[in-house]
């Protein structure tokens, strides 16, 4: 560390000189960069700023105006500050040479005995040099320790204990929300460092690419003065993602800042190879369920093989399962990468939360496919747990989806042709009330087939038949009628229940029905009638579900 004012003083070769400070003593903890020996009145061209000047006190021998301009040239050049032997030139110094020092914000230190002013250079200059060696030292070893833990892949809780260690001092990586994503508490209590967190970390720099907290009051108890904080972001550019926090003040700053640089660079290398070791997996899991599905690989020994090497753990059942995003219709070709992209990680996670495997790929827009391990004995019970133990982590994960499985299968290949039937059962669930659900083909019946059919136009021509006039009278009249015939069939014709439903009085109610039968130009009253109708509803919600039924059918999925 480059010794300060404060500490040349208290070399020998100086401590025989007697020194006493005659002003501003607040700023004796300046470093001092070199020794600089002159008499000049003007060192304006000879000083970068840091010197501590020493000379036997000829710039001080004139007037008061010509003191105070020779100590505000040497606060204007920012010296360390400036030690005067009296004797040769000055016998006693200024009066007000005190008051001036202090104006100018220069140290002023008197000696009262003779020393050797290059004794002074020698030692401070040795001081000087061994610090920046220490220093050069310090950066190579810096250098060796993160660059061994970028070849080693290390994790980010590794890299961030790593610095830690070396700073002597706790560390926090935040993201850009200022949520705690990996910290080392360096002997620290951990309820003490993340208490409060998010704000603490918002008192002491408000933007995330700043780079140190910004000032203020001092906080309470041990927290350290805002302004103490010192932060590197994360990140390059537009893509910064989080924050690395030294959440105390630093004797060495520059050390602090360049381990914090370092680890924020190992941190996003640690990333990128993140996202390209995935992004290679997922390309490699959908090239497998590519063969499975379209038959290019049928032998069993090689799809465990292959889906082995990927890291799916053989099992003494596979489960197929497509999990569908919710359509959302506002969404360009962008916005639904960036959705299938969240909806594949979510299953991903949400599968290993589970302690399952599983091949997962993106299938088309909004759908992803699943062939899933289920580990421990094989049964109907097992297979219901692993699934609903997937469901619950997508819930708090991607909210807004369906899901459909098919049986279970003791192998894989006959599980991943399972994925045809899933699918289907995930393309009806998707017109069925309600999100985060888990359907199977028992769910799903009538509805199912009319998902079938739905793009057949003998199907579409008689939904047009039972419901034209009806959908016309609505666009026409706005009553939404169509809304309290749905209501009517889902209650089996009940008019207790539908009013039950609908929270129309019994009067109303009847009056709206007939209305509704006149519009129709047929009766409620038969159970051929309202299955008639039924059906032409669901067929209209399988319609209204794209855009992602229609987009490809299951056959592209079966023989690809």
């Amino acid at each position: 560390m480059v010794p300060t004012v404060r500490e040349v003083l208290a070399l020998p070769v100086l401590a025989a000189g007697r020194p006493r400070v005659v002003g501003a003593a607040a700023h004796l903890d300046r470093p001092v960069r070199w020794v600089h020996i002159s008499e000049a009145a003007d060192l304006t061209d000879l000083l970068e700023g840091g010197e501590l000047v020493l000379s036997t006190g000829l710039p001080l021998t004139g007037d008061e105006a010509g003191t105070a301009a020779y100590l505000r040239m040497l606060g204007e050049q920012r010296v360390a500050g400036l030690v005067v032997e009296l004797g040769t030139h000055l016998v006693r110094l200024p009066r007000r040479l005190g008051a001036l020092a202090d104006e100018a914000g220069v140290p002023v230190v008197a000696l009262s005995e003779e020393i050797r002013f290059v004794e002074v250079t020698q030692q401070v200059h040795q001081l000087i040099v061994a610090d920046r060696y220490a220093e050069v030292e310090f950066a190579r070893t810096t250098h060796e320790v993160f660059t061994s833990l970028n070849i080693a892949r290390a994790s980010t809780t590794d890299i961030v204990t790593r610095a830690s260690e070396i700073l002597g001092a706790p560390l926090v990586l935040e993201d850009l929300t200022r949520h705690v994503l990996a910290f080392c508490t360096a002997g620290t209590p951990a309820a003490r460092l993340l208490d409060h967190w998010a704000e603490r970390s918002r008192l002491h720099g408000t933007d995330v690419r700043g780079e140190t907290g910004h000032g203020g009051a001092a906080g309470t108890g041990d927290e350290p003065a805002r302004g103490a904080w010192s932060a590197v972001p994360v990140g390059v550019g537009s893509e910064r993602w989080g924050r690395l926090v030294l959440p105390a003040a630093t004797a060495e700053p520059s050390r602090a800042r360049m381990v914090l640089e370092r680890a924020a660079q190992s941190l996003q290398l640690h990333r990128m190879l993140q996202q390209e070791r995935d992004a290679l997996l997922v390309q490699a899991l959908g090239g497998l369920l590519d063969d499975l599905l379209s038959g290019r690989v049928t032998d069993e020994a090689e799809a465990l093989a292959r889906a082995g090497a990927l890291g799916l753990v053989r099992s003494a059942a596979y489960v197929p399962l497509v999990v569908r995003a919710v359509r959302r219709p506002e969404a360009d070709a962008l916005t639904q990468g960036e959705r299938d992209r969240q909806l594949l990680t979510a299953v991903r996670q949400s599968v290993a939360a589970a302690g399952q495997t599983a091949i997962v790929s993106i299938r088309r827009e909004g759908t992803v496919a699943v062939v899933l391990t289920c580990a421990g004995p094989y049964g109907e019970q097992r297979t219901e747990a692993v699934l609903g133990a997937v469901c619950e982590g997508l819930r708090g994960r991607a909210p807004g989806w369906v899901a459909g499985t098919a049986p279970a299968s003791t192998g894989l290949v006959t599980a991943a042709r399972g994925l045809a039937e899933a699918e289907h059962v995930a393309d009806v669930g998707v017109t069925m009330p309600g999100t985060d659900r888990l359907y199977r083909s028992t769910d799903v019946r009538l509805r199912g087939l009319v998902a079938l059919l739905r793009d057949d136009h003998r199907v579409q021509g008689f939904a047009e038949t039972e419901l034209g006039r009806l959908l016309e009278h609505d666009a026409r009249t706005g009553e939404g009628l169509l809304e309290l015939l749905r209501a009517h069939l889902e209650a089996g014709g009940a008019k207790t229940e539908t009013a039950r439903r609908t929270g129309l009085s019994r009067p109303t109610l009847y009056s709206r029905l007939r209305a509704l039968e006149r519009v129709l130009g047929v009766s409620l009253e038969t159970a051929e009638s309202r299955t008639s109708l039924h059906t032409a509803l669901m067929v209209l919600d399988a319609r209204a579900a794209g855009p992602y039924l229609g987009s490809r059918s299951n056959r592209d999925l079966d023989h690809r």
